[in-house]
């Protein structure tokens, strides 16, 4: 260590907690609007001085920042905050305080849109890869599922329910569809959240789950598709009632 300061030292090591905790706080303000596009955030002297940290450590919260493409640094101008179609949504943090704190159903549309071009593909593909081992864990899943369906969705459904789309998605045996479970759990979290967990019913529910694994176990991939694709546009058409209603709301004020 000789020749490095603390300081340096300590910006050298893995991510701590408080630097973690940190970069939290400003992607939360960020995708919460406290700091909008185009606005400047806090100096490095600021951000070291509110937070208790040295000047090396906010400087590295900058640079994280950065790499999450959440802010463009300019020598003497600091940290400009950018566009969210900048922004790389596939971090967990990134993506789940933009759904968290999303004052419009934009963020939600794109989620839905995206699960609908990966999810169906993904069931096409399970339903002619998948082997005696896939079919057990997307089974266990539904299993689990239906576990929880009883009248009303447990409130276990939504972990059930994120393991089902992972094992599909598992038996796809693409590697960039595994990457994306994040975004599926996020998207899923998302749905629930907004539409409260409510379906026409549990067993309606359940029953779209099964249809999608018996295609797959049957290796049927058209049917996978159909399947697939039925069960996620009866989430868009959740999303575009909660938007019609949020209109009417608007319309009266």
């Amino acid at each position: 260590m000789y020749g490095i300061s603390m300081a340096d030292y300590t910006a050298r090591l893995p991510m701590t907690r408080l630097h973690e905790a940190i970069v939290k706080t400003l992607v939360k303000d960020i995708s919460s609007g406290v700091y909008a596009p185009g606005s400047t955030l806090p100096t490095e002297n600021e951000l070291a001085e509110a937070h208790g940290v040295s000047r090396t450590a906010a400087r590295e919260v900058m640079q994280t920042l950065r790499t999450l493409g959440l802010v463009e640094i300019r020598r003497r101008k600091g940290a400009t905050v950018l566009p969210r179609r900048d922004w790389n949504m596939l971090d967990p943090t990134v993506l789940s305080l933009t759904i968290e704190n999303a004052s419009d159903l934009e963020v939600y549309r794109s989620l839905v849109e995206a699960r609908l071009a990966i999810e169906p593909r993904a069931a096409e593909l399970a339903a002619r890869r998948a082997d005696p081992a896939d079919l057990a864990r997307i089974e266990l899943a539904l299993d689990a599922m239906a576990a929880e369906a009883q009248g009303t969705l447990g409130e276990g459904w939504p972990d059930a329910d994120l393991a089902f789309h992972a094992a599909v998605i598992d038996a796809s045996g693409n590697w960039v569809f595994r990457q994306l479970v994040v975004m599926i759990k996020a998207a899923l979290e998302a749905s629930i959240r907004l539409t409260g967990g409510h379906h026409d019913s549990s067993e309606a529910a359940l029953q779209q789950h099964r249809d999608v694994f018996n295609a797959i176990k049957r290796k049927q991939p058209e049917e996978a598709v159909a399947a697939m694709t039925w069960m996620l546009q009866g989430t868009r058409r959740d999303l575009e009632q909660l938007e019609k209603a949020r209109l009417a709301q608007a319309s009266v004020r």
